[in-house]
């Protein structure tokens, strides 16, 4: 199938589609005249890159973790360590950063919630 259609199928602009393609995370067949020719696998694979993308993992995750979510037959490294590792730095380092963000809002609600006392009358 031609990009426009892949594209409604996936729920995306076909430029999203090119993007996957250019950063390597989707490879579609091409016709004889050059065009990109999508099978249901491909749609398949890109509603899954869209998923991750949309839940916030950035391009070099998603790429190690598609061939844990759909492993070539032939492969039985399947989710090889090195992926294992990014992938559990990645969710400590997500971690972290809820910690933080969650310090930040118990101040921020602390500080605004202190009565602002009014300045003293100014001294002639």
């Amino acid at each position: 199938m031609r990009i426009a259609d892949a594209a409604a199928r996936v729920g995306v602009p076909a430029h999203r589609l090119r993007h996957y393609e250019a950063t390597g995370l989707l490879i579609p067949e091409r016709s004889r005249a050059g065009y990109r020719d999508y099978t249901p696998e491909d749609v398949e694979r890109a509603q899954q890159i869209r998923a991750l993308l949309d839940s916030g993992f950035t391009a070099n995750d998603v790429a190690l973790m598609l061939p844990c979510l759909r492993p070539d037959p032939d492969d039985d490294r399947r989710c090889c360590d090195v992926t294992r590792a990014r992938l559990t730095r990645r969710l400590a380092e997500i971690q972290e950063r809820r910690e933080q963000l969650q310090r930040t809002e118990q101040a921020l609600t602390s500080w605004l919630a202190t009565p602002v006392e009014p300045p003293p009358p100014a001294t002639p």
